[in-house]
């Protein structure tokens, strides 16, 4: 990391230009509706879709699983390193919090899911970023945008929540353009 700064550069940013680029090839090709373009992740690629949503508008919907809390919560319970050397952004966290971040991607329809027994994240965090988030997107007018699902699992990305992130898609990819 130490390395990447003197560079001037990040983890996160080096993630960033990489997804940039995906959302880039997927426009090129022609089976390809460049107006319906979702992300999902989990965990560290939870982390990443919420990065790309707040910073590329191309993102129309996106599903962030297993990554989400708020500064204050986890600095103090950070385990296992959950926000580890991969989340640093020199300059930005005393500026803005992780809920935040989320907030950016609106309008566009962001959907966070965290599992409420999930050992990396406190359920409390958990509830006051996605609080923090209803709040945003009510904020910017488009309320409806943001969903947040939080069932009673581990850290995981198994076939329930898939198919809520897949029925999100539906519901914010397919009518688009119609």
């Amino acid at each position: 990391m130490r390395q990447l700064n003197w560079a001037g550069t990040t983890w996160a940013g080096i993630n960033y230009w990489d997804d940039r680029r995906c959302i880039d090839y997927l426009r090129s090709r022609p089976e390809v509706d460049p107006e319906r373009l979702g992300c999902t992740g989990l965990s560290g690629g939870g982390w990443r879709t919420n990065i790309l949503a707040a910073l590329d508008s191309r993102v129309k919907a996106s599903a962030s699983v297993g990554w989400m809390s708020t500064g204050d919560y986890q600095e103090v319970y950070n385990i296992a390193g959950a926000i580890g050397t991969f989340c640093l952004l020199p300059g930005v966290w005393n500026r803005l919090d992780v809920p935040d971040l989320t907030i950016m991607a609106a309008p566009g329809n962001h959907q966070v899911v965290n599992c409420s027994e999930d050992p990396l994240f406190p359920p409390e965090a958990q509830a006051e970023a996605a609080r923090q988030i209803r709040q945003g997107y009510a904020w910017a007018g488009c309320p409806d945008h943001f969903g947040h699902y939080n069932p009673p699992k581990p850290h995981c990305y198994d076939a329930q929540i898939q198919a809520e992130a897949l029925a999100w898609f539906d519901r914010h990819l397919k009518g688009l353009g119609a």
